[in-house]
């Protein structure tokens, strides 16, 4: 049985004639008869009642109809689900996203317009740090990630710039600093300074480190936070001040003042970042999607 048997019985049942079918399906009459005749014989079953008018289903010829029907339907689902994964419409991506950015406009904004157009794919955002994004997509653990610090020497990965992060200066609100922060950076030499240990990202970390010593100071370094949200909850405790990318403003906690500064006038990008070595059709759809959105 194949499935244009399925076909040529649907048709004949559904037009309960041999004649009207042969003439929808576009073959000639006797080869249509032909047909369900073989199919009949193969099922050992009469299928159809014949008579001058037409035909009709027999018991057995019903029960048929519907599981043909089911079975092209299900066909057809299934054609329709091949096309959409080759179209990269379906399917699911694991992406990376460095936490402090889950708040970002820039982000969020693409991220949900992507989904509205796409709801057959599946995006599992896994927050993590660059530094292990990178690995976790050279791996093939990630299919891609939001994230800084790309390194050129792998030429294994591409990406693009979604947005650019400058610094800023995050002070307690109970401070006096902040009714008055420092005229110069290096003024801070003395206070406490909320850290982040250079494990978790140590590319953002000697950025950081090189940023003060180029304002003439090294940072007093008393806590560490294991991310952004932590080290900001202790500034907000009064624990100290910090630096911080201005994503942090679209989490920032109500007892911290965020302060641009001009000794902090460096920034640095944050891309999308995938390997060319695993590129699916949904990621594929995924990049061009954000390509665009970058482009508006």
């Amino acid at each position: 049985m194949e499935i244009r048997h399925l076909r040529y019985f649907s048709a004949v049942a559904h037009h309960g004639s041999v004649a009207e079918a042969s003439r929808r399906l576009n073959i000639a009459q006797p080869a249509l008869s032909r047909q369900i005749m073989d199919l009949e014989e193969e099922l050992k079953a009469s299928l159809f009642v014949r008579g001058a008018r037409g035909v009709t289903l027999t018991a057995a010829g019903q029960q048929f109809h519907k599981d043909a029907e089911r079975l092209l339907q299900e066909l057809e689902e299934a054609k329709e689900r091949v096309s959409r994964i080759t179209s990269g419409q379906l399917g699911s991506l694991r992406i990376g996203m460095t936490p402090n950015y889950t708040w970002h406009p820039a982000l969020l904004k693409p991220l949900q317009k992507f989904r509205q157009s796409n709801p057959s794919v599946t995006l599992l955002l896994e927050p993590s740090m660059s530094a292990r994004q990178l690995e976790d997509i050279q791996t093939g653990k990630l299919e891609g990630g939001f994230l800084a610090w790309r390194s050129d020497e792998d030429a294994h990965l591409q990406g693009f710039t979604m947005f650019r992060n400058r610094l800023l200066l995050a002070i307690p609100a109970s401070s006096p600093m902040a009714k008055k922060p420092p005229a110069r950076l290096k003024d801070l030499r003395d206070e406490p300074c909320i850290w982040f240990p250079r494990t978790r990202s140590p590319r953002y970390y000697d950025f950081l480190i090189h940023q003060c010593l180029m304002a003439g100071f090294s940072p007093k370094l008393v806590q560490l936070g294991s991310d952004v949200s932590t080290i900001l909850g202790l500034v907000a405790a009064g624990m100290g001040y910090s630096i911080v990318s201005d994503a942090s403003r679209f989490n920032c906690p109500r007892d911290v003042v965020l302060f641009e500064h001009p000794d902090l006038s460096s920034s640095y990008d944050v891309e999308f970042v995938w390997s060319d070595e695993s590129r699916s059709p949904t990621l594929e759809n995924f990049i061009s999607f954000l390509r665009k959105y970058t482009m508006e």
